[in-house]
């Protein structure tokens, strides 16, 4: 196995001319300026490390942890390298050659559900108990070098309490089976209720089947081992009953399951995508909607799904809605990175923050919890930020 990992790595880096298309397109290396934080740089870095003609340092695996995984580079190599492929496998193949038992343990323990209940349950008492007020007017978050990572933490309500089907009220067109992921429930509460409501309003029945994770955090962390045993649980889950799709409101969780999902019949896309393919076959009437709103359009949904243009496509169609479309790289969320790396992080949000304020829209989009999460931290505290099918189904009749 760690031959055929080397062997991979090798020939996929190979691929890469060291060209320097993908300079421009890079958020770290932006920010840096430092070739190991460029993709040709890693790409060298990671043929070097496989090769044994450089040591595994814990410099060397620092910068290919400062990795967005945004995929821009991807995007624009004139030799199609597969960097993704390259990134996560130098990470699976570092995570074996260091026995990183306590990560694989955290991120398993991490993405269990009764443990994730424990854990909101924990922090939704830290909120309500007043401990959060005390410890950020006190000082004690920043004495403990947490501060910023708390800042991500959004006001938490009660878990999303979900039934297993949502029939609709019109003539069914098919069942759509919705894939919530870990964090739904908590954090993505509007966007996946908002879903079941729009798409039963469209004319779809809702299955909500038995799923785990969707894998991306043990993929992106060089656990492919794991990452490939939750694919097969959710292979076996979530394609029950013939349903017409199934449909996630994460982008990033949809990046791993479209390329962990496969029923060749049954699409797995985004709650945008599949909207937008509904508009574009029936007559659908849109109520005006009076309103300014940046758009930010994850790396996720960009540069890995390729369905940027759904959100506006939908979006285009709603009369009085005014749209500013956000010009920047990637946030600087990419999963635990924000936590993490979290300096890097701010600084690369930093140009998408100047530009809401300098637009001042009403509200801010987003398909990404991740992003979602980063950007409300850093944003003026009076512009709400939610999911597109939050906008688009207020405007549907």
């Amino acid at each position: 196995m760690h031959s055929n990992l080397t062997q991979q790595i090798t020939d996929l880096a190979d691929q890469c001319v060291k060209c320097g298309m993908c300079l421009p397109t890079c958020p770290t290396y932006q920010l840096s300026k430092n070739e190991n934080e460029s993709p040709r740089g890693r790409i060298a870095l990671m043929h070097g490390i496989v090769q044994e003609d450089l040591p595994l340092t814990s410099k060397a695996i620092k910068h290919l942890d400062h990795c967005l995984g945004c995929l821009s580079c991807e995007d624009v190599c004139p030799s199609n390298v597969k960097y993704e492929e390259l990134i996560d496998g130098i990470r699976e193949y570092t995570v074996n050659k260091q026995n990183n038992s306590f990560t694989k343990l955290f991120i398993s323990l991490l993405t269990r559900a009764n443990i994730q209940k424990i854990i909101f349950s924990l922090l939704r008492l830290y909120q309500l108990s007043g401990v959060q007020w005390l410890s950020r007017r006190s000082g004690l978050l920043k004495i403990t070098g947490v501060n910023e990572q708390e800042e991500l933490l959004p006001k938490l309500n009660k878990r999303l309490s979900l039934k297993p089907f949502y029939p609709t009220q019109k003539k069914s067109l098919g069942t759509v089976n919705l894939f919530t992921g870990c964090m739904g429930n908590a954090f993505e509460q509007n966007a996946i209720s908002t879903s079941i409501g729009l798409l039963n309003k469209l004319g779809y029945d809702i299955s909500i089947p038995k799923q785990v994770c969707c894998g991306a955090l043990h993929q992106h962390s060089g656990f492919k081992k794991q990452a490939n045993e939750l694919a097969n649980t959710n292979n076996q889950l979530l394609f029950q009953d013939n349903p017409v799709a199934v449909v996630f409101t994460a982008s990033g969780c949809g990046a791993q399951l479209t390329k962990t999902l496969h029923q060749a019949e049954t699409p797995v896309t985004s709650i945008l995508d599949f909207v937008q393919q509904h508009v574009s076959n029936h007559s659908i009437v849109f109520n005006p909607v009076k309103t300014k709103v940046a758009v930010h359009q994850p790396c996720s949904l960009q540069n890995s799904l390729k369905q940027s243009d759904a959100v506006l496509h939908v979006l285009n169609k709603i009369p009085d809605l005014e749209l500013i479309e956000l010009q920047s790289q990637c946030c600087g969320a990419a999963g635990k990175n924000m936590l993490t790396e979290t300096k890097i992080a701010n600084q690369i949000r930093q140009p998408l923050l100047t530009q809401i304020k300098a637009t001042q829209p009403d509200q801010v989009i987003t398909s990404n919890i991740g992003c979602l999460l980063h950007l409300r931290a850093g944003i003026e505290k009076n512009i709400p930020l939610i999911h597109p099918v939050e906008l688009i189904a207020k405007s549907i009749v």
